[in-house]
């Protein structure tokens, strides 16, 4: 026995020691961040040249907006541009109509005031003019007379500008309508009034040209291209504002409806979430609650192999808490869970028990200089057993504590304790707390060896201690709340006329005395 427990020692001596020079909230620093292994400090993260990402409702909904209105943006464009080109289109064709049919009136009204062919000056190319003069053709198209020559013999201002006259449009080229056929002006025979666009007439126009039999002349009607631009303008402004508002309001609405579809999603989103953290959550607490019973279980195992009170683990705990909420404040590592940590942990401060024989752990004699030693191999025993469970689970927090206090709660503060003879904080404060608990309940508490002693003396006994058994700081905390740890001694002491030993122990001892009596 005393050779395998040597055996475990060593085994488990290097990780045991480096459990105790660490808190047991720590985690294990990955060696590409550790500090010690890089000699070059770590460069920032360049966050810069990530993508923009959608982190929240608001961010999702201007993402929303923002697509959306690119999209009725581009919409709105393509279809005011094509329906700008489609109207240009039909007013261009609209235009040449109009003045085709005007021409065609005028062609008969001219041949109602002429009785043959026009010349200068006469009565009537007064009449003619006057007829040119006064015509009011659609879309505000102008109407010219050309000689046989092809130079102007009646134009709307040719009484205030004589020299009219002189203008020769015989070579100017039209491009006819539908066919594209491009002919002189001069070249136009007498027949159907013909359509088409032209370069000259003072820049491009619309032209219906036709040819009057009876007065030998080409009568010719134009409009610019000018006020036929001009004239699409105001048609299509019209069709810029209203489409402008129209995507505004499209805009608008989808902006409302994105909001409204985006909470909506969002609060089921927010629900389902809860449902699964609430579920999550649960899950969490029952398999903390399980876990947390098996380990007190495995303590309570342990405890039935002592002679110790049945009450002895609940009484550890309440002592623990009563000392760590003492000390909140003066090490930062102490809060709520790191006590509740603790008070659990401390119920596995003697589980290496299970390693001990009975010979010795239940000899209510002095044991002897070998005996102590292997009795002093039940704090190895133990925090070797919890390192077995962590290499099966993983790093935890209850299960780093819990091998520290099982390793190290007999470490006295001068370092004259066991088994590493470690001194002041080189002892985990969670040891060092368990410590003070074990011994004021083990002064309290029957044991084959000795009888329970009372509150005052045990305090006394540990206050003696200040400084080299214990901790000064636990001691002192102690003092001060030695009224509550006598309350929690007496919440948990036996029931009268129970010694309130373990039940398993009674049964072992009623069946040895139903044996002798049966002898």
């Amino acid at each position: 026995m005393r050779g395998a427990a040597r055996r475990r020692a060593g085994h488990a001596s290097k990780e045991l020691v480096q459990l105790l020079t660490q808190d047991a909230d720590s985690r294990p620093v990955p060696p590409s961040i550790n500090p010690q292994n890089d000699a070059q400090p770590a460069k920032p993260v360049d966050r810069s040249g990530r993508a923009w990402r959608l982190r929240s409702q608001a961010s999702l909904i201007v993402a929303i907006v923002l697509l959306q209105a690119v999209v009725i943006g581009l919409g709105w464009f393509a279809s005011l541009h094509v329906a700008r080109v489609d109207l240009s289109s039909r007013s261009r064709e609209r235009t040449i109509d109009d003045i085709t049919h005007g021409v065609e009136q005028f062609n008969q009204s001219l041949s109602d005031v002429v009785t043959g062919p026009l010349k200068y000056g006469t009565d009537e190319w007064a009449a003619a003019q006057s007829l040119v003069e006064a015509c009011a053709m659609p879309r505000g198209a102008a109407v010219v007379l050309l000689d046989h020559s092809g130079h102007i013999l009646c134009h709307p201002s040719l009484r205030n500008s004589p020299n009219l006259r002189n203008m020769d449009y015989s070579e100017v080229m039209v491009t006819l309508l539908p066919t594209g056929e491009r002919v002189a002006m001069g070249g136009i025979k007498p027949g159907s009034v013909l359509s088409g666009e032209t370069d000259s007439l003072h820049g491009t126009a619309a032209v219906a040209i036709t040819y009057n039999n009876k007065a030998k002349v080409r009568v010719v009607a134009h409009r610019s291209a000018q006020d036929i631009l001009a004239a699409e303008e105001r048609n299509t402004s019209g069709l810029m504002l209203w489409g402008g508002l129209a995507g505004v309001l499209v805009l608008g609405l989808s902006v409302v409806g994105s909001v409204l579809l985006v909470r909506r999603y969002d609060s089921l989103l927010v629900r389902a979430n809860e449902r699964l953290e609430a579920e999550v959550l649960e899950r969490t607490q029952r398999g903390l609650a399980i876990r947390n019973g098996l380990i007190f279980g495995l303590a309570k195992l342990a405890d039935y192999r002592d002679t110790d009170t049945g009450k002895h683990l609940e009484r550890i705990c309440r002592y623990c808490d009563l000392l760590a909420s003492e000390l909140v404040g003066q090490h930062p590592e102490v809060d709520r869970a790191w006590i509740d940590r603790l008070c659990l942990a401390s119920s596995m401060h003697d589980i290496g028990k299970v390693g001990i024989p009975d010979s010795i752990l239940l000899k209510p004699g002095i044991l002897t200089p070998e005996e102590r030693q292997l009795m002093q191999m039940h704090a190895v025993i133990g925090a070797d057993t919890l390192i077995a469970i962590r290499k099966r689970v993983g790093d935890d927090d209850l299960l780093n504590m819990g091998i520290q206090v099982a390793l190290s709660h007999h470490e006295r503060f001068d370092g004259t304790g066991y088994p590493f003879r470690l001194s002041g904080e080189q002892i985990p404060l969670s040891a060092r707390i368990v410590a003070l608990a074990d011994m004021y309940d083990a002064l309290t508490s029957v044991r084959v060896y000795k009888k329970a002693m009372g509150h005052a003396e045990a305090v006394a006994i540990i206050l003696e201690g200040h400084g080299s058994h214990f901790d000064p700081a636990i001691t002192t905390a102690l003092k001060r709340i030695a009224s509550r740890f006598e309350d929690a001694r007496s919440a948990f002491a036996a029931e009268a006329g129970n010694d309130d030993r373990p039940l398993l122990f009674e049964a072992v001892e009623s069946a040895r005395r139903a044996q002798r009596e049966a002898a």
